[in-house]
């Protein structure tokens, strides 16, 4: 008997809802179904905005991997036209008008060109393959103010100095004693590869204080890589640089090192 009366329950609302829904009376939409089978209108309306607003909406992971995917994507086209420019990093800011590219380079008259001329020309290729508007796209170069105390400039000039067939050794030494020079704390370089005939072998080279695991190594460690092709194989070159504690933040970062001790003056 209760079975029975379940079924007969069902079969009921089941045509009550289907003869709410398929009146005789012109219907004005799922607002008007609603009212009929006694739901707010207003309720039904907002669950439809809602439902609308989310097709459009991007979630944060896709964000983020969208924003990862753009940005790395714009360092590796940065990188190889303006790397012999002594390329040092890429940054964007997103504003409500336009998104602004802010390239730091050791030689930015050769990133500007004649009369600006290389800078629009990276803007348009930029502006093309983001498919950006016109003029909602723009790039400007900003000098880097401590050549040597930058990784990724010092580790262009050891990659050119690589294939200009310059001696391992006398290229990675010159490296390190102009971080050393500029104040830096302490500078390592790797180079692994077909160095020397057919049998492939990494060379380290260092100088000076290099901390290797912590916080404070991704504060104040810089270190970049970069590839050298040459004609017996591809060389790998690794550069770490120790940056010196500055208290403006523009040679190296403002705090300093967590084992550093300030020995205050006594009270009187």
């Amino acid at each position: 008997d209760e079975v029975l009366d379940t079924c007969w329950f069902f079969f009921f609302f089941f045509f009550q809802a289907e003869d709410g829904i398929r009146d005789a009376q012109e219907s004005r939409g799922l607002g008007d179904v609603y009212k009929r089978q006694g739901i707010n209108a207003e309720y039904g309306v907002s669950v439809l905005y809602c439902l609308s607003t989310m097709v459009g909406v991007l979630s944060k992971k896709r964000k983020l991997v969208r924003d990862g995917v753009f940005a790395a994507e714009l360092y590796e086209f940065l990188k190889r036209e303006v790397g012999a420019d002594g390329f040092a990093g890429v940054s964007h800011v997103v504003t409500p008008t336009r998104t602004e590219i802010i390239v730091r380079a050791t030689k930015t008259q050769e990133v500007l060109g004649e009369n600006g001329r290389r800078i629009r020309e990276l803007t348009s290729l930029v502006q093309k393959r983001f498919k950006y508007d016109e003029g909602k796209v723009q790039l400007f170069v900003e000098r880097v103010v401590a050549r040597s105390l930058s990784a990724m400039a010092q580790a262009e000039t050891l990659k050119f100095k690589l294939m200009s067939a310059m001696p391992v050794r006398r290229a990675a030494m010159g490296i390190i004693r102009n971080a050393i020079e500029a104040g830096a704390k302490g500078c390592e370089v790797l180079v692994g590869g077909k160095v020397k005939g057919q049998r492939a072998k990494a060379m380290k080279f260092r100088d000076g204080y290099m901390i290797k695991s912590g916080t404070a190594a991704k504060t104040f460690v810089d270190h970049a890589i970069r590839h050298c092709f040459m004609r017996a194989g591809c060389i790998g070159v690794q550069v770490k640089i120790m940056l010196p504690q500055d208290p403006e933040g523009i040679r190296g970062p403002s705090q300093n090192l967590p084992d550093v001790i300030t020995v205050l003056p006594p009270k009187e």
